[in-house]
């Protein structure tokens, strides 16, 4: 109450720039926020199919060595030279050592120098009479090497099963040369090779590679500037290590959800408090996915920036325009404080002021109309007998409209009791039918009918139309059960009705039938006006249904009439529908929500 009478204490001037400011304010405050929502929702949805697709190009740079490595493998276990060595007995140790040492020995030499990222190949014998030549090359072990250890003897034992990828583990150091040798984290694959004799297993080639050489392309991504970039394995655990703080660790530690293994992610989570895109794309082969993690702020800021520049230029803006309204409101107020004045001086009992006239603006009208106020107040008596006259008119008017329409209705009653006294049936049958038709049309002033009632008024309509068309025409009534006690908008068959006799069965110039269906389909009312009239042209249909139909003639409504009523009455849930063709015949459909009256069902 305080703030309200502080309010009223202000002046017109301050109250109109106050308004205006806060209108403005409001204004402002709701678009910018909109501004900023939409176009945030835009960048990021933008940045996720961005860096979708830069994750997507990392993941096929570490597909492609993938790819190479597998092929690799594949190419020496099928080299008939290592073949035939594995699958042979090493009887005559010159010759074979010979072919051994330098045709055999050399092709994985060659493969590590065509393939620099591969850290290392291994081809693992099972033939046990084949020595190792590991003082002088770094290659071919006998089988016992390995089977012993677990991940080799699950995968040697596995008929069914050819390849593997092993996940991150120490490389394999077999070599006995002297030096201090540091391990590096590696992945390798494994591939059984084959006996050319019995296609029984004669070993198995190794290629490891480091994660470094592996994931070198997750350094070079673009992508990494604006968030992290790694690879995990099933297990949820970094095996990358271009994140140093990250590797080895589950992504539960950095705040990730799981994520699931063999589906491409595409979402907005938090990540330790940071609303971040999350993109993770499975890598086939070794089981891993390339994950990518990227704040929105870093896609926001711009949009930030831009709308808090907007907002400054439209606070700039505010309040050119508050001063503006201040000055101009200050201006029209000027002219008001005249008429005011004028008005004290009337008050006061000067009744021959006259208040300057300038322009033709509201403040304008309103001098205007207070000086003539002021010249005819002398008239005062005149103008009270005026006002009593113009009072006796308004009450004649009432009473006119009082006039009860049942006066109609005994008018018809009379001029049919006048046509049977004169044996004139015919007009007898058209008075009825003209009372029953208005008495129905009236509907005691209600918008809505029963469609009992609509239909009774159309077949009084049809009953006086038959006397015009001389028996030209017959009407069908198709009506289902149940659809009678239905409220429909008052008088939406009539028009319809007659615009199919009169441009529809009348120029035909011959019998024509007029069929009036009405039905309940999925608690809906359709209404079906059929004619085997002349028909309509596609663009005429086009215009009627636009709105451009010309009224029916005599009853004062248009088909557009009726789709606007429909409309209001029903919104969108309602149906007009036109069908014609020259020639054939017209189908006028009409559909809208079932409604009954009180108790019924």
């Amino acid at each position: 109450m305080r703030t309200l009478r502080f309010y009223r204490s202000w002046s017109v001037t301050a109250k109109f720039v106050a308004i205006y400011v806060s209108i403005l304010l409001v204004s402002l405050t709701v678009t910018g926020f909109i501004l900023y929502v939409q176009a945030s929702q835009s960048a990021v949805s933008q940045a996720q199919t961005v860096m979708e697709q830069n994750v997507l190009q990392t993941k096929n740079s570490i597909s492609e060595k993938v790819n190479m490595i597998e092929n690799i493998s594949q190419i020496i276990s099928f080299d008939s030279r290592i073949q035939t060595l594995l699958g042979s007995a090493f009887i005559n140790e010159s010759f074979q050592l010979e072919d051994y040492r330098y045709n055999v020995v050399p092709i994985l030499d060659n493969m590590m120098r065509q393939n620099p990222y591969i850290h290392s190949i291994h081809v693992y014998m099972d033939n046990e009479t084949i020595p190792e030549l590991y003082e002088l090359y770094d290659g071919f072990y006998g089988m016992k090497r390995i089977r012993s250890e677990s991940g080799y003897r699950v995968f040697l034992d596995n008929r069914s099963k050819q390849t593997v990828w092993r996940d991150l583990h120490l490389e394999k150091v077999l070599s006995t040369k002297p030096g201090n040798i540091q391990k590096a984290d590696v992945f390798s694959y494994n591939r059984k090779i084959y006996s050319i004799q019995n296609f029984d297993v004669a070993g198995l080639v190794e290629i490891e590679v480091t994660q470094n050489e592996l994931f070198q392309s997750l350094k070079d991504s673009i992508s990494g500037n604006l968030g992290s970039v790694f690879v995990i394995d099933e297990a949820g655990k970094v095996v990358s290590g271009n994140l140093p703080g990250a590797y080895k660790k589950q992504t539960a530690e950095l705040g990730l959800a799981p994520l699931p293994p063999n589906e491409k992610v595409n979402e907005i989570q938090r990540v330790n408090g940071v609303r971040s895109i999350v993109i993770s794309i499975p890598l086939v082969g070794p089981g891993l996915r390339v994950v990518g993690v990227f704040p929105v702020s870093h896609f926001n800021d711009k949009v930030t920036h831009s709308i808090r520049m907007i907002l400054i230029v439209l606070a700039f803006a505010l309040l050119l325009l508050s001063l503006l309204v201040y000055f101009v409101t200050v201006k029209l107020l000027s002219r008001m404080k005249l008429l005011l004045k004028a008005m004290k001086q009337v008050r006061e009992g000067s009744l021959d002021v006259s208040v300057p006239v300038v322009g033709s603006d509201e403040f304008s009208q309103m001098t205007l109309s207070f000086n003539h106020m002021t010249s005819r107040i002398h008239d005062l008596v005149e103008t009270v007998y005026k006002s009593e006259l113009l009072e006796k008119e308004a009450e004649l008017k009432a009473l006119e409209s009082q006039i009860n329409p049942h006066f109609l209705y005994n008018t018809l009653a009379t001029i049919s009791w006048v046509a049977r006294k004169a044996k004139a049936p015919d007009v007898t049958q058209i008075a009825n039918a003209l009372a029953k038709f208005y008495r129905l049309v009236l509907n005691k002033g209600s918008s809505e009918t029963l469609l009992a009632n609509e239909v009774e008024m159309v077949k009084a309509y049809l009953h006086i139309q038959k006397f015009r068309f001389e028996d030209r025409f017959d009407a069908v009534f198709e009506i289902e059960d149940g659809v009678m006690d239905c409220y429909t908008p008052k008088n939406i068959l009539q028009p319809i009705i007659e615009n199919a006799l009169n441009h529809g069965i009348e120029p035909k110039r011959s019998h024509g039938t007029i069929i009036i269906r009405a039905g309940i389909e999925a608690d809906r009312v359709v209404l079906r006006i059929i004619d085997d009239g002349v028909g309509m042209a596609k663009d005429r249909i086009a215009d009627v249904l636009a709105g451009q139909a010309v009224k029916t003639s005599g009853s004062g409504y248009a088909v557009k009439n009726i789709m606007d009523r429909l409309q209001a009455y029903y919104g969108e849930t309602h149906s007009f529908e036109l069908f014609s063709r020259p020639g054939i015949g017209t189908v006028v459909t009409i559909t809208f929500a079932a409604r009954r009256r009180m108790g019924d069902v």
